[in-house]
């Protein structure tokens, strides 16, 4: 009697927990085909290339983003030599997060990115893009 009492137990719940998936799904959610192709676009996306204060070589790929993850944001600057191959962003804060300096890789090479540090000290850090 206890066997058949636990298996209806658990078929309840079971039932119960398909009926809760159910609600919560609605109808104006998007087509299956629009998630399929949004999740699509999203794979496309590749983490960035992080990168630490004063390390001098970094490799990446086409599209990629390198971040210099540095000590003191305020009055580093970056560089570059070769901005057919790379795209700099400097650094900075929007008031609710700080974000670091960087670049974008935009052609295969060998790029330089110059970075100068508060105090007036640089160095240069090769980025070796690939395809």
């Amino acid at each position: 009697m206890r066997r058949s009492t636990s298996i209806i137990a658990a078929g309840s719940i079971a039932l119960l927990g398909v009926a809760v998936l159910a609600g919560c799904s609605s109808s104006s959610s998007p087509a299956p085909a629009a998630s399929a192709s949004a999740a699509a676009s999203n794979a496309q996306v590749l983490p960035p290339v992080m990168v630490a204060e004063d390390v001098t070589t970094a490799t990446a790929k086409v599209g990629e983003f390198v971040v210099i993850q540095v000590t003191k944001l305020a009055g580093t600057t970056i560089a570059t030599s070769t901005p057919e191959l790379l795209e700099v962003s400097q650094g900075g804060s929007d008031g609710s997060a700080e974000f670091n300096p960087g670049a974008k890789t935009l052609a295969v090479g060998t790029g330089i990115i110059t970075v100068t540090k508060p105090d007036g000290s640089s160095y240069d850090l090769t980025v070796t893009i690939t395809e």
